[in-house]
């Protein structure tokens, strides 16, 4: 592959969408450094689960990934919620072409346990957001950030209509005429998990109009199963499967049903 820039930071790159990821961009010859502080890791401690699949260390994994593909993977440790400086010292040194942002909390069900959970979503989601924004904007480099958001930041009801890409053409009656603006598509957030992302909307919004950041905010529904072409490669690269009820997704858990 020949690219001027192929340098390309994937935030929360151990976990179940940013591993897959990373190799998927590895493969494809990119030079990809992951940013992960592991905390999905003790999440698992926490609530006394593991993934149905055996998971390798962050460290096995990249060093079987090399030996399998050639390719290396840069690896970082930083909470990017609390960790600013880092964060910003890191993309002025690697000078990414993209920066691609799973480093949220994920789950719903989990957002919503306790306070002590809403406030860890909401601390860890809009900050490491708002850094990861405000680094691109102080280091000077042009980056364009692809996150990944979810279609639950509209709701999960329905207006009788198809939801338009981000924005909605709508009449303001204005002194007896119509005047036509377009706006944000109403968010409708069931759970402080899907809140954070129709943050993280608005926190996009503001940067994309005010600082020219290049952002793609992906809502996507229900991401299932397990693995890819190269996470299939070695056991060492098998991706997480969860199942039980704060981060298994309904799909994997009827999947898990089936399978019993």
């Amino acid at each position: 592959m020949s690219k001027e820039n192929n340098r390309i930071i994937v935030l929360g790159g151990d976990g179940f969408c940013g591993w897959p990821t990373t190799l998927h961009l590895s493969a494809a010859g990119y030079d990809v450094t992951i940013v992960d502080n592991l905390s999905r890791r003790k999440i698992d401690v926490e609530l006394g689960t593991q993934s149905l699949t055996p998971i390798a260390t962050i460290e096995q994994r990249l060093r079987t990934w090399k030996e399998v593909s050639g390719h290396e993977i840069g690896y970082v440790n930083i909470n990017i919620a609390e960790d600013f400086a880092d964060l910003e010292a890191l993309i002025r040194r690697v000078q990414p072409r993209a920066i691609v942002h799973f480093a949220e909390q994920r789950a719903a069900p989990y957002s919503m346990k306790s306070a002590r959970h809403k406030r860890y979503t909401v601390d860890n989601n809009i900050n490491g957001t708002h850094n990861v924004l405000c680094a691109i904007v102080e280091s000077g480099v042009d980056v364009h950030l692809v996150h990944l958001g979810t279609m639950g930041v509209y709701g999960y009801g329905t207006a009788g209509m198809s939801i338009p890409e981000g924005y909605l053409n709508v009449k303001v009656d204005v002194q007896g005429g119509d005047v036509e603006i377009d706006i944000p598509y109403p968010p409708h957030p069931g759970s402080i998990y899907h809140m954070t992302k129709t943050l993280d909307a608005l926190l996009f919004y503001y940067y994309n109009k005010n600082d020219n950041v290049r952002i793609t905010d992906l809502h996507q529904g229900v991401v299932w199963g397990t693995n890819t072409d190269e996470t299939q490669l070695h056991p060492d690269l098998v991706n997480r499967f969860d199942y039980e009820g704060d981060y298994g997704t309904v799909l994997n858990r009827f999947l898990v049903q089936a399978a019993v």
